[in-house]
């Protein structure tokens, strides 16, 4: 809509109109993903939005643009160039995987295994970070230090960008899994699980925009965690190891961790999904 008619729209009117085009274009949740867009665009709160904060001119043109974009399933997290995780937002984009609610699991179990007394904590994979920047954040100086490793260099240019957001002091290393590191008390990993030949059928927000380094598990899934439980069955010998896992894989995995030695404990996620397998050597 054009004139001053549109300039009268308010965010929340550009919202619903928006939201049987999201709809037809197949975007869960429609309504509140033309919302987010339109706040998002508007640059207000919910309670503004609600309260029936207009769009100018350059607000609606943002809208419009985000609007294009999402009915193409970018991910709406690539539009706003941003996501939360825990208490905090982190820069994300193409090229980097979008932070999942569930895999805030992980900052909680290397949180625990400091207070427990290790002294150094490992995410291997880190992707935009948030893993590595919540827990160096959430840590007193001196607790531990923190290393994170992934084999994007975009991922690291990310990472190290949320990092310095967060005051959060992590080395970053550019690495294939944890290749160059010689020790660490605690691994953290989400690293690629799904299957190969299972990617192209995903939703479009993953398989048509998210990094398939960041996806691609191999012909099972399971090729680079059956890598990363080698390495430290036989060499890093960390107090445990942490993975993330997809829907319906914990019981593989945990027969993996078996394989090495290793005893191993299931964590189901808020949904009660067996989302996190715990690896530890005796």
């Amino acid at each position: 809509m054009n004139g001053d008619g549109a300039e009268r729209q308010s965010a929340w009117q550009a919202a619903r109109a928006a939201e049987p085009l999201l709809a037809e274009a197949g975007v869960p949740e429609a309504r509140f993903e033309a919302e987010y867009l339109a706040r998002t665009a508007a640059g207000i709160s919910r309670a503004q939005y609600f309260a029936g904060a207009p769009l100018d001119d350059d607000g609606r043109q943002r809208f419009e643009g985000f609007l294009e974009r999402r009915i193409r399933r970018e991910p709406s997290a690539y539009l706003a160039g941003e996501r939360e995780f825990r208490t905090r937002t982190f820069a994300v984009g193409p090229g980097v995987l979008v932070p999942r609610p569930e895999t805030e699991m992980l900052v909680d179990i290397g949180l625990d295994a400091v207070r427990g007394g290790a002294r150094t904590v490992l995410e291997v994979g880190t992707g935009s970070g948030a893993v590595a920047v919540s827990l160096a954040a959430e840590l007193s100086p001196g607790d531990a230090r923190v290393v994170a490793t992934d084999l994007s260099a975009r991922a690291i240019l990310v990472a190290r960008a949320n990092a310095r957001r967060h005051a959060a002091r992590v080395d970053f290393v550019l690495a294939d899994l944890a290749g160059p590191i010689g020790r660490a008390d605690v691994v953290l990993a989400n690293l690629p699980y799904i299957p190969s030949g299972e990617i192209d059928a995903l939703e479009p927000e993953v398989s048509r925009w998210e990094p398939r380094l960041a996806l691609d598990g191999g012909d099972d899934g399971y090729a680079l965690i059956r890598r990363l439980l080698q390495d430290c069955a036989t060499r890093l010998r960390p107090r445990l190891l942490a993975l993330e896992v997809g829907f319906g894989q914990a019981p593989d995995v945990a027969k993996l961790v078996h394989a090495t030695g290793a005893n191993a404990e299931v964590l189901v996620d808020f949904n009660a999904i067996e989302r996190i397998v715990v690896a530890q050597w005796p």
